[in-house]
């Protein structure tokens, strides 16, 4: 474009200026696409950077032991007891359980790994009965109680490894977790004339964000982090866990801690806890 200063006209240089600006934003336009067409590529581009260890393609399949404890509150109706001699009850009965680690929990886990992608299947089968306090103020003094959970955790996710480092990546995953769990409680004692029980079950799903971060160690140590946030059904719910492992030819042997936390209530049913505990198992790889 050749200035025209003086020699041309008004409409002239309003048309020579609105051109050169719009020159101008379509160079800063461009050079933003191409800035950030250059984070992708460093962040996100599978050929950026090499994979770090244990994050090959493939497959893994791992089952593992929990030595589970429970910590919190149990609520169960109370329109199945009975204990006679006409006592009343509310319509939820809580029993309240300290953290022990008192009973084994079985997990299961399946993932597959693609160039970025991966998905994996999440399972915990867990039965944990402990001594309880039961809350019904002074209805039921020196009564002893126990509270129980029984069922079934399943989780699915999909997953995307964000970043990666030299022995390190991220990996970001959504997914669902479902629940099929029982809740019974019991007490004996104090002015109760026999033992009452109460039990009830329920199901649901809630939605579920996190993220996991892995770490190799050198040449067959390596552990990773993880957690995720759930929301739906339940008033909120979230996981976090460590995991170190050893690596052989055929795949690792784990061990580490995982803490599950889970609100769910209504009416007659209440879980108010967190399962928590070592846990210790082996690792496949295919």
């Amino acid at each position: 474009m050749i200035a025209c200063f003086r020699s041309c006209s008004p409409v002239d240089r309003q048309l020579q200026y609105s051109a050169a600006t719009v020159t101008s934003r379509g160079s800063r336009v461009r050079a933003g696409a191409l800035l950030f067409a250059m984070l992708i590529a460093v962040f996100v581009s599978p050929d950026a950077r090499t994979a770090p260890p244990g994050s090959e393609p493939g497959f893994t399949l791992a089952p593992y032991g929990w030595l589970a404890g429970l910590d919190g509150t149990i609520g169960v109706p109370a329109s199945e007891l009975d204990p006679g001699g006409g006592i009343g009850f509310i319509d939820r009965v809580d029993f309240e359980v300290s953290d022990e680690l008192e009973a084994i929990g079985f997990m299961f886990y399946g993932e597959w790994r693609g160039d970025r992608w991966m998905a994996f299947f999440d399972s915990v089968w867990a039965n944990v009965s402990q001594d309880a306090d039961i809350k019904l103020g002074r209805l039921l003094p020196a009564s002893d109680a126990s509270a129980e959970i029984d069922g079934n955790i399943y989780q699915l996710g999909l997953g995307y490894r964000l970043v990666d480092w030299e022995r390190s990546s991220l990996t970001l995953y959504g997914g669902a977790r479902y629940y099929d769990l029982k809740a019974e409680g019991d007490a004996t004692g104090g002015i109760l004339p026999s033992k009452v029980k109460a039990s009830t079950s329920r199901k649901w799903t809630d939605a579920v964000f996190g993220g996991r971060w892995r770490y190799s160690f050198g040449d067959h140590w390596h552990g990773w982090l993880q957690a995720d946030y759930g929301f739906g059904d339940s008033n909120t719910t979230w996981q976090a866990f460590a995991t170190f492992g050893y690596e052989f030819s055929w795949g690792s042997i784990e061990s580490g801690w995982r803490h599950l936390e889970l609100d769910y209530d209504s009416n007659v049913y209440r879980i108010d806890l967190s399962l928590s505990g070592p846990f210790l198992g082996a690792a496949f790889s295919f």
